[in-house]
């Protein structure tokens, strides 16, 4: 059954140009990482959103099914870029610096940083583990490459080092001064290199063979982090 528009808006335009449910998701994104998800209302939220409070329950069934559609946003595309990376006729270690170097350019290019809520408590509650279930997916192909790269067994503490070097940026960017050098998400993909104990690879030769696979995929880096698609 197709859903009806809704209930009228408070604002006669919508913010995001796209629609309700598009303009919640874009308040609500912007107040629960500047104010945190617990003190962040669904009414703070729709009045951001131009909406009625109600509308907001018209397109999600609750607060928490906002933050999940969020957060399910931010990791979907990286998993799916992994995945697609992972069987591709290329050198491990430049998988892994193509997989670096593409989820730490989304997380940078995500004009809200909606990665800051990966640190939110409430993502241990009930509901959320379709996000748990897809980091995860998303970390195990880090680690399968960090192992084929580095010809050792990789732990997944050691995984969970690598991808964190790539979540790093989003602490980065919650800082005073959160602009990041142009080149962080090559920097952060030539550490990974050098963490998985293949400092030789850390070459033109490598970030040139990477960035071709990576144009060479139907939905390469330039694909931003889309909280629709989830």
């Amino acid at each position: 059954m197709t859903k009806s528009r809704g209930r009228p808006r408070k604002s006669p335009t919508s913010p995001t140009g796209r629609g309700a449910e598009q303009d919640v998701l874009h308040a609500a994104g912007e107040l629960f990482v500047r104010h945190g998800f617990a003190r962040t209302s669904t009414r703070a939220v729709a009045e951001a959103a131009g909406l009625q409070q109600a509308s907001v329950y018209h397109w999600f069934r609750s607060k928490e099914d906002v933050l999940l559609r969020l957060v399910l946003g931010t990791v979907l595309p990286s998993r799916r870029l992994a995945e697609r990376l992972l069987p591709a006729d290329a050198p491990a270690h430049v998988k892994l610096w193509a997989l670096c170097f593409a989820d730490t350019r989304l997380l940078v290019e995500d004009p809200q940083n909606l990665g800051a809520l990966y640190f939110a408590p409430e993502l241990g509650d009930e509901g959320f583990e379709e996000f748990h279930e897809n980091r995860d997916a998303l970390e195990r192909v880090y680690g399968t490459l960090l192992e084929h790269t580095s010809g050792h067994p990789a732990t997944p503490f050691d995984a969970a080092v690598v991808m964190g070097l790539v979540e790093n940026v989003i602490l980065q960017r919650q800082r005073t001064a959160p602009r990041l050098p142009g080149d962080a998400a090559d920097r952060i993909a030539d550490a990974a290199l050098r963490v998985a104990g293949a400092p030789e690879h850390v070459t033109e030769q490598t970030r040139r063979r990477a960035l071709e696979l990576l144009a060479g995929l139907e939905e390469g880096p330039d694909r931003p982090r889309d909280t629709a698609s989830a």
